[in-house]
């Protein structure tokens, strides 16, 4: 349980806007928590800021997986010299908490609700510097987060134009390369005959998956038959095809 603390305590600067800002409003709750106690669970409601002024905080949300552990987001350190704000997203934002915070080690913060955070805004420059700069990173973690979520499912496409007669693969080559067609047409010539194909008789328009996913080799040679479009994945993006297209691995299953 967060325990209430003096705030002379601490080593502040007498002329911080801290102190003038707690005299201001003596309702503000100087609260510390001891390691691993949250201050903020995610998807909860509410409004309140916490000013951390000495320690250090663990930011993180719950896994998008069932029974895997909370993802970090990110490390708050604070000190008399540098503060730090958390909870700035619900009151700026929504009032669903969007992240957890947790103390790492003990941490002194002070408790502000929506009202301390309007004479913040109004009359306090310093300290809504930090407020801005704190939701300005967030921005940042959130945009970097999302950046790495579509990095690890994107995948990497060249797209190319076949000529007439040109041999996209030989049967019994390894399936290095994923073929997509997107207009066009193909002779493919197999152990079963041979057949004219276009981007509708294939599953997603995607020549042989199968042995490129399995790391296999081609069962069929692949000829332009006319001009076609095609979009090309290489082998070191086998995961990221299993993941954009969960339906097509699910259809090679036996």
């Amino acid at each position: 349980m967060p325990q209430p603390y003096a705030i002379d305590s601490l080593d502040l600067n007498p002329s911080s806007e801290v102190l003038r800002l707690v005299a201001q409003f003596p309702d503000i709750a100087p609260r510390s928590f001891g390691d691993g106690e949250h201050l903020i669970r995610e998807a909860e409601p509410g409004q309140e800021i916490y000013i951390v002024l000495k320690g250090a905080l663990v930011v993180e949300q719950a896994a998008a997986t069932p029974g895997l552990g909370p993802v970090m987001l990110a490390c708050v350190q604070a000190d008399p010299d540098h503060l730090a704000i958390v909870g700035e997203m619900a009151y700026l934002g929504s009032q669903s908490r969007a992240a957890s915070v947790r103390s790492s080690g003990r941490t002194h913060t002070l408790l502000l609700q929506p009202r301390h955070i309007d004479a913040i805004l109004d009359g306090f420059p310093g300290l809504t510097r930090v407020i801005c700069e704190q939701f300005s990173r967030r921005l940042q973690d959130t945009d970097k987060a999302l950046r790495t979520l579509q990095s690890r499912f994107a995948l990497d496409v060249t797209q190319r134009m076949a000529q007439p007669g040109e041999i996209l693969f030989h049967q019994g080559e390894p399936a290095q390369r994923l073929f997509q067609l997107v207009a066009g047409t193909l002779r493919l010539q197999g152990p079963e005959g041979e057949r004219q194909v276009s981007a509708d008789d294939l599953p997603h328009g995607m020549l042989e998956p199968g042995p490129f996913l399995a790391g296999g080799s081609h069962t069929v040679t692949a000829t332009v038959q006319d001009l076609a479009f095609l979009a090309v994945i290489d082998a070191g993006h086998r995961a990221a095809v299993v993941r954009c297209f969960p339906e097509l691995v699910l259809g090679l299953l036996p």
